[in-house]
Protein backbone atom coordinates (compact mmCIF):
# COMPACT_ATOMS: atom_id res chain seq x y z
CA UNK A 1 0.00 0.00 0.00
CA UNK A 2 1.55 2.95 -1.16
CA UNK A 3 2.34 6.16 1.59
CA UNK A 4 0.22 9.16 1.75
CA UNK A 5 3.13 10.99 0.40
CA UNK A 6 3.47 8.74 -2.16
CA UNK A 7 -0.39 8.89 -3.41
CA UNK A 8 -0.29 12.76 -3.01
CA UNK A 9 3.24 12.75 -5.44
CA UNK A 10 1.12 10.42 -7.44
CA UNK A 11 -1.22 12.83 -7.66
CA UNK A 12 1.13 16.05 -8.39
CA UNK A 13 1.68 14.25 -11.52
CA UNK A 14 -1.31 13.55 -12.57
CA UNK A 15 -2.78 17.02 -12.13
CA UNK A 16 0.31 19.11 -13.35
CA UNK A 17 -1.05 20.09 -16.97
CA UNK A 18 -4.26 21.72 -15.30
CA UNK A 19 -2.08 23.25 -12.95
CA UNK A 20 -2.70 22.09 -9.35
CA UNK A 21 0.88 22.07 -7.55
CA UNK A 22 1.98 19.66 -5.36
CA UNK A 23 2.67 21.91 -2.80
CA UNK A 24 -1.30 23.03 -3.05
CA UNK A 25 -2.21 19.36 -3.04
CA UNK A 26 -0.14 18.94 0.22
CA UNK A 27 -1.83 22.52 1.67
CA UNK A 28 -4.87 20.95 0.81
CA UNK A 29 -4.62 17.92 2.59
CA UNK A 30 -2.91 19.26 5.46
CA UNK A 31 -5.87 21.62 6.75
CA UNK A 32 -7.31 18.48 7.98
CA UNK A 33 -6.73 16.65 10.85
CA UNK A 34 -4.19 13.44 11.07
CA UNK A 35 -6.78 11.02 11.21
CA UNK A 36 -8.64 12.80 8.20
CA UNK A 37 -6.57 12.75 5.51
CA UNK A 38 -6.23 9.50 4.46
CA UNK A 39 -9.96 9.68 3.84
CA UNK A 40 -8.78 13.87 2.07
CA UNK A 41 -6.58 11.97 -0.25
CA UNK A 42 -9.05 9.01 -1.42
CA UNK A 43 -11.43 11.68 -2.11
CA UNK A 44 -8.96 13.26 -4.59
CA UNK A 45 -7.94 10.05 -5.85
CA UNK A 46 -11.95 9.46 -7.17
CA UNK A 47 -11.83 13.29 -9.04
CA UNK A 48 -11.28 13.28 -12.88
CA UNK A 49 -9.45 16.33 -14.47
CA UNK A 50 -10.22 17.06 -17.97
CA UNK A 51 -6.69 18.37 -19.36
CA UNK A 52 -6.95 20.37 -22.65
CA UNK A 53 -5.63 17.25 -24.43
CA UNK A 54 -8.29 15.13 -22.43
CA UNK A 55 -11.22 17.61 -23.83
CA UNK A 56 -9.62 17.43 -27.55
CA UNK A 57 -10.44 13.43 -27.28
CA UNK A 58 -13.51 14.29 -24.98
CA UNK A 59 -14.94 16.75 -28.17
CA UNK A 60 -13.99 13.92 -30.93
CA UNK A 61 -16.35 11.43 -29.19
CA UNK A 62 -18.86 13.93 -28.82
CA UNK A 63 -19.25 15.01 -31.86
CA UNK A 64 -18.97 11.01 -33.69
CA UNK A 65 -22.21 10.49 -31.34
CA UNK A 66 -23.96 14.06 -32.00
CA UNK A 67 -23.19 12.85 -35.82
CA UNK A 68 -24.35 9.68 -35.68
CA UNK A 69 -27.62 10.71 -33.64
CA UNK A 70 -28.68 13.60 -36.26
CA UNK A 71 -27.86 11.33 -39.19
CA UNK A 72 -30.58 8.86 -38.23
CA UNK A 73 -33.16 12.04 -38.41
CA UNK A 74 -32.01 12.58 -41.74
CA UNK A 75 -29.26 15.56 -41.14
CA UNK A 76 -26.56 16.19 -43.39
CA UNK A 77 -23.30 15.33 -40.88
CA UNK A 78 -20.78 15.43 -43.45
CA UNK A 79 -20.82 19.35 -44.72
CA UNK A 80 -23.73 20.36 -41.35
CA UNK A 81 -25.33 22.32 -44.26
CA UNK A 82 -28.58 21.81 -42.19
CA UNK A 83 -26.86 22.51 -38.64
CA UNK A 84 -26.78 25.54 -36.95
CA UNK A 85 -23.99 25.23 -33.82
CA UNK A 86 -23.83 27.85 -30.57
CA UNK A 87 -23.66 28.33 -27.00
CA UNK A 88 -26.07 29.58 -24.50
CA UNK A 89 -24.10 31.87 -22.79
CA UNK A 90 -21.14 34.84 -23.66
CA UNK A 91 -18.32 34.85 -21.07
CA UNK A 92 -18.58 31.63 -19.62
CA UNK A 93 -16.83 28.20 -19.89
CA UNK A 94 -19.11 27.02 -22.30
CA UNK A 95 -17.22 29.45 -24.98
CA UNK A 96 -14.14 27.68 -24.65
CA UNK A 97 -15.83 24.43 -25.04
CA UNK A 98 -16.77 25.68 -28.52
CA UNK A 99 -13.77 26.85 -29.76
CA UNK A 100 -12.32 23.27 -28.17
CA UNK A 101 -15.30 21.58 -30.42
CA UNK A 102 -14.34 23.66 -33.36
CA UNK A 103 -10.56 23.06 -33.29
CA UNK A 104 -11.04 18.99 -32.46
CA UNK A 105 -13.07 18.25 -35.40
CA UNK A 106 -11.95 20.68 -38.05
CA UNK A 107 -15.09 22.14 -38.37
CA UNK A 108 -15.45 25.71 -40.48
CA UNK A 109 -16.21 28.75 -38.00
CA UNK A 110 -18.98 29.03 -41.06
CA UNK A 111 -21.35 26.75 -38.80
CA UNK A 112 -21.05 28.35 -35.56
CA UNK A 113 -23.09 31.04 -35.06
CA UNK A 114 -24.80 33.46 -32.15
CA UNK A 115 -27.69 33.12 -30.47
CA UNK A 116 -28.77 37.26 -31.71
CA UNK A 117 -27.92 36.12 -35.20
CA UNK A 118 -30.19 32.99 -35.32
CA UNK A 119 -32.86 35.11 -33.46
CA UNK A 120 -32.86 36.91 -36.84
CA UNK A 121 -33.00 34.17 -39.30
CA UNK A 122 -35.52 31.96 -36.67
CA UNK A 123 -38.00 31.78 -40.11
CA UNK A 124 -35.62 29.95 -42.04
CA UNK A 125 -34.81 26.77 -39.23
CA UNK A 126 -38.22 24.62 -39.59
CA UNK A 127 -35.84 22.13 -41.33
CA UNK A 128 -32.80 22.33 -39.67
CA UNK A 129 -31.40 20.97 -36.30
CA UNK A 130 -29.68 23.48 -33.59
CA UNK A 131 -26.93 21.89 -31.72
CA UNK A 132 -25.74 23.91 -28.43
CA UNK A 133 -22.65 23.25 -26.84
CA UNK A 134 -21.44 23.57 -23.64
CA UNK A 135 -18.69 22.17 -21.11
CA UNK A 136 -20.26 21.03 -18.02
CA UNK A 137 -24.09 20.78 -17.50
CA UNK A 138 -24.80 19.86 -13.50
CA UNK A 139 -28.43 20.45 -12.81
CA UNK A 140 -29.23 22.05 -15.97
CA UNK A 141 -30.79 24.79 -14.36
CA UNK A 142 -29.06 27.68 -16.29
CA UNK A 143 -29.93 25.81 -19.90
CA UNK A 144 -33.50 25.23 -18.51
CA UNK A 145 -34.61 28.13 -16.12
CA UNK A 146 -32.19 30.83 -17.48
CA UNK A 147 -31.72 30.57 -20.95
CA UNK A 148 -35.41 28.86 -22.09
CA UNK A 149 -37.68 29.86 -19.62
CA UNK A 150 -36.97 33.14 -19.15
CA UNK A 151 -36.36 34.39 -22.61
CA UNK A 152 -39.52 33.36 -24.41
CA UNK A 153 -37.48 34.66 -27.57
CA UNK A 154 -35.00 31.39 -26.92
CA UNK A 155 -37.79 29.36 -26.73
CA UNK A 156 -39.58 30.35 -29.23
CA UNK A 157 -36.03 30.11 -31.71
CA UNK A 158 -35.91 26.04 -30.23
CA UNK A 159 -39.64 25.52 -31.14
CA UNK A 160 -38.67 26.88 -34.50
CA UNK A 161 -36.38 24.19 -35.37
CA UNK A 162 -36.69 20.67 -36.68
CA UNK A 163 -35.16 19.37 -33.80
CA UNK A 164 -31.96 20.54 -31.40
CA UNK A 165 -29.44 18.84 -29.07
CA UNK A 166 -28.04 20.03 -25.79
CA UNK A 167 -24.20 18.44 -26.09
CA UNK A 168 -21.53 18.95 -23.51
CA UNK A 169 -18.40 17.26 -22.40
CA UNK A 170 -19.90 16.05 -19.30
CA UNK A 171 -23.20 15.52 -18.23
CA UNK A 172 -24.66 15.06 -14.20
CA UNK A 173 -27.28 12.61 -13.51
CA UNK A 174 -29.15 15.43 -12.28
CA UNK A 175 -29.77 16.56 -15.56
CA UNK A 176 -30.80 13.82 -16.94
CA UNK A 177 -33.28 12.65 -14.92
CA UNK A 178 -34.93 16.51 -15.56
CA UNK A 179 -34.69 16.24 -19.26
CA UNK A 180 -36.43 12.37 -18.84
CA UNK A 181 -38.96 14.48 -17.40
CA UNK A 182 -39.71 16.78 -19.48
CA UNK A 183 -40.04 14.52 -22.44
CA UNK A 184 -42.38 12.68 -20.77
CA UNK A 185 -43.94 16.94 -20.15
CA UNK A 186 -43.85 16.66 -16.40
CA UNK A 187 -43.44 20.19 -16.20
CA UNK A 188 -44.72 20.67 -12.61
CA UNK A 189 -42.22 18.03 -11.50
CA UNK A 190 -39.08 19.54 -13.17
CA UNK A 191 -40.31 23.09 -11.55
CA UNK A 192 -40.67 21.40 -8.03
CA UNK A 193 -36.94 19.98 -8.14
CA UNK A 194 -35.63 23.37 -9.13
CA UNK A 195 -37.34 24.94 -5.83
CA UNK A 196 -35.97 22.07 -3.81
CA UNK A 197 -32.23 22.73 -4.88
CA UNK A 198 -32.08 26.32 -5.53
CA UNK A 199 -33.25 27.95 -2.03
CA UNK A 200 -31.54 30.91 -2.91
CA UNK A 201 -34.04 31.54 -4.80
CA UNK A 202 -37.92 32.80 -4.81
CA UNK A 203 -39.80 31.62 -7.66
CA UNK A 204 -43.44 32.69 -6.31
CA UNK A 205 -43.72 35.45 -8.60
CA UNK A 206 -42.47 33.66 -11.65
CA UNK A 207 -43.32 30.13 -10.99
CA UNK A 208 -46.17 30.10 -13.90
CA UNK A 209 -44.79 31.55 -16.49
CA UNK A 210 -41.31 29.51 -16.20
CA UNK A 211 -44.08 26.59 -16.25
CA UNK A 212 -45.72 28.11 -18.98
CA UNK A 213 -42.71 28.73 -21.29
CA UNK A 214 -41.03 25.18 -20.76
CA UNK A 215 -44.81 23.35 -21.33
CA UNK A 216 -44.57 25.28 -24.61
CA UNK A 217 -41.60 23.39 -26.34
CA UNK A 218 -42.28 19.86 -27.57
CA UNK A 219 -39.37 17.82 -25.80
CA UNK A 220 -39.79 15.09 -27.40
CA UNK A 221 -37.54 16.29 -30.41
CA UNK A 222 -35.14 17.26 -28.09
CA UNK A 223 -31.63 15.50 -27.04
CA UNK A 224 -28.66 15.50 -24.42
CA UNK A 225 -25.58 14.16 -25.46
CA UNK A 226 -22.30 13.61 -23.61
CA UNK A 227 -19.01 12.30 -23.62
CA UNK A 228 -18.93 11.55 -20.21
CA UNK A 229 -21.29 11.01 -17.25
CA UNK A 230 -21.02 12.81 -13.43
CA UNK A 231 -22.54 11.27 -10.61
CA UNK A 232 -22.25 11.86 -6.87
CA UNK A 233 -18.53 11.40 -5.91
CA UNK A 234 -19.82 9.16 -2.71
CA UNK A 235 -20.96 6.66 -5.27
CA UNK A 236 -17.96 6.28 -7.30
CA UNK A 237 -17.34 2.51 -8.08
CA UNK A 238 -13.70 2.42 -7.18
CA UNK A 239 -14.43 3.36 -3.52
CA UNK A 240 -15.10 0.47 -1.09
CA UNK A 241 -18.57 0.27 1.25
CA UNK A 242 -15.79 1.28 3.84
CA UNK A 243 -14.14 4.25 1.87
CA UNK A 244 -17.60 5.68 1.03
CA UNK A 245 -19.03 5.63 4.17
CA UNK A 246 -15.71 7.26 5.23
CA UNK A 247 -16.12 10.10 2.42
CA UNK A 248 -19.68 10.36 3.14
CA UNK A 249 -19.26 11.49 6.86
CA UNK A 250 -15.98 13.56 5.94
CA UNK A 251 -18.12 15.64 3.53
CA UNK A 252 -20.49 15.80 6.42
CA UNK A 253 -18.42 17.05 8.53
CA UNK A 254 -16.77 19.50 6.45
CA UNK A 255 -19.41 21.02 4.80
CA UNK A 256 -20.00 24.86 4.66
CA UNK A 257 -23.08 26.48 6.57
CA UNK A 258 -22.81 29.53 3.87
CA UNK A 259 -23.97 26.85 1.05
CA UNK A 260 -27.08 28.11 0.02
CA UNK A 261 -27.50 28.35 -3.60
CA UNK A 262 -24.59 26.45 -4.70
CA UNK A 263 -25.00 23.28 -6.68
CA UNK A 264 -22.14 21.45 -4.60
CA UNK A 265 -24.94 18.74 -3.31
CA UNK A 266 -24.51 16.91 -7.16
CA UNK A 267 -21.09 16.09 -4.72
CA UNK A 268 -19.66 15.66 -8.46
CA UNK A 269 -16.60 14.48 -9.46
CA UNK A 270 -15.19 16.26 -12.86
CA UNK A 271 -12.97 19.26 -13.33
CA UNK A 272 -11.50 20.79 -15.94
CA UNK A 273 -7.54 22.17 -16.51
CA UNK A 274 -9.18 25.84 -16.52
CA UNK A 275 -11.95 25.34 -13.09
CA UNK A 276 -13.80 23.05 -11.43
CA UNK A 277 -18.25 23.20 -11.87
CA UNK A 278 -19.80 24.50 -8.93
CA UNK A 279 -21.13 20.80 -8.63
CA UNK A 280 -18.42 19.80 -6.53
CA UNK A 281 -18.16 19.15 -2.80
CA UNK A 282 -17.35 22.92 -1.47
CA UNK A 283 -14.86 21.60 0.60
CA UNK A 284 -12.72 20.70 -2.86
CA UNK A 285 -12.82 24.50 -4.31
CA UNK A 286 -10.20 25.88 -2.93
CA UNK A 287 -8.01 23.40 -4.76
CA UNK A 288 -9.76 23.13 -8.14
CA UNK A 289 -10.72 27.48 -8.11
CA UNK A 290 -13.79 28.01 -8.92
CA UNK A 291 -15.55 31.43 -9.83
CA UNK A 292 -19.12 31.19 -9.11
CA UNK A 293 -21.39 33.19 -10.77
CA UNK A 294 -25.20 33.50 -9.57
CA UNK A 295 -25.83 36.90 -11.51
CA UNK A 296 -27.87 34.70 -13.76
CA UNK A 297 -30.72 35.03 -11.35
CA UNK A 298 -33.34 38.15 -10.71
CA UNK A 299 -31.26 39.96 -7.98
CA UNK A 300 -34.81 40.74 -6.24
CA UNK A 301 -35.37 36.95 -5.70
CA UNK A 302 -31.95 36.01 -4.30
CA UNK A 303 -31.56 34.84 -0.51
CA UNK A 304 -29.24 34.23 1.85
CA UNK A 305 -26.12 34.29 -0.58
CA UNK A 306 -22.71 35.21 0.64
CA UNK A 307 -21.41 37.47 -2.60
CA UNK A 308 -23.07 37.56 -5.95
CA UNK A 309 -20.00 36.30 -7.15
CA UNK A 310 -17.69 34.15 -4.99
CA UNK A 311 -14.11 33.29 -5.74
CA UNK A 312 -11.84 30.04 -3.87
CA UNK A 313 -8.24 29.55 -3.87
CA UNK A 314 -6.31 27.66 -2.41
CA UNK A 315 -3.12 30.02 -1.62
CA UNK A 316 -5.89 32.21 -0.13
CA UNK A 317 -6.17 32.37 3.60
CA UNK A 318 -10.07 33.79 3.15
CA UNK A 319 -11.48 30.68 1.40
CA UNK A 320 -13.82 32.54 0.68
CA UNK A 321 -13.91 36.22 -1.20
CA UNK A 322 -16.23 38.47 -2.23
CA UNK A 323 -15.06 40.12 -5.34
CA UNK A 324 -15.41 43.94 -5.49
CA UNK A 325 -16.94 45.75 -8.31
CA UNK A 326 -15.86 49.04 -9.91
Amino acid sequence: MPSATQRIERLGKAWNEEEITLAAIHRWVGQFPAEDQATAIRLLECMELHSWARMIRECRLLHQRLCLDLQEDGFDVEYFSNIDFTRAFVGKSGDLACYVYRKANRLSVNHFHTIEALLQHSQDCDQRAIVILDDYIGTGSQFLFQFVARNRAHAALLSGYKCFRLASVVVHDDARIKWRLLQRHAIADVMAIEEDQLSCVDFDAERRDLMDVLSQIDWRKAGLLAAERDFPITAHPDLTPEERRAVRLFLQNNQRVDSAGTTDFLLGHHSFFYGAPNALAQILLPLFKRVEDFTIYPKESLRGLPAEIIDYDINNSKHVTPIQFF
